[in-house]
């Protein structure tokens, strides 16, 4: 993060017992998590931590998000929105520092993304 030193955010780390962030992926015909076609998540973005663990839909439950919000279930060619919560107790594992869409690079696909504040607590 631009406004925060790294001297910071180690302390920030260290005091605090667990820390959250939200993502949120904007779409166009483009699958964030569940697809709805399919019935599964084999197309959900994969987030990267700040200690290079891969955070995914499906798997060990230390390196899963949630998702509080799932718009982008179907290619409808509205705009719509997904938005994923990763919590965790390891406080070095955020912020994320890189996001991989799979769904993405079709025709008429397009998307963007908003990445929240750390809540260290």
């Amino acid at each position: 993060p631009e406004d925060v030193s790294e001297v910071q955010l180690a302390f920030l780390r260290i005091l605090s017992s667990r820390a959250s962030q939200n993502i949120t992926y904007h779409c166009k015909n483009s699958i964030a998590y569940m697809d709805e076609a399919s019935g599964d998540v084999k197309k959900a973005l994969k987030l990267m931590s700040s200690t290079e663990s891969e955070i995914k839909a499906e798997g060990n439950s230390k390196f899963t998000y949630a998702v509080l919000e799932d718009g982008c279930t179907k290619h409808t060619g509205e705009w719509g929105k997904t938005v994923f919560e990763y919590r965790t107790r390891k406080t070095m594992r955020l912020p994320v520092v890189d996001i991989a869409p799979i769904d993405i690079g079709g025709p008429d696909q397009e998307f963007g993304v908003d990445v929240g504040p750390v809540c260290f607590l």
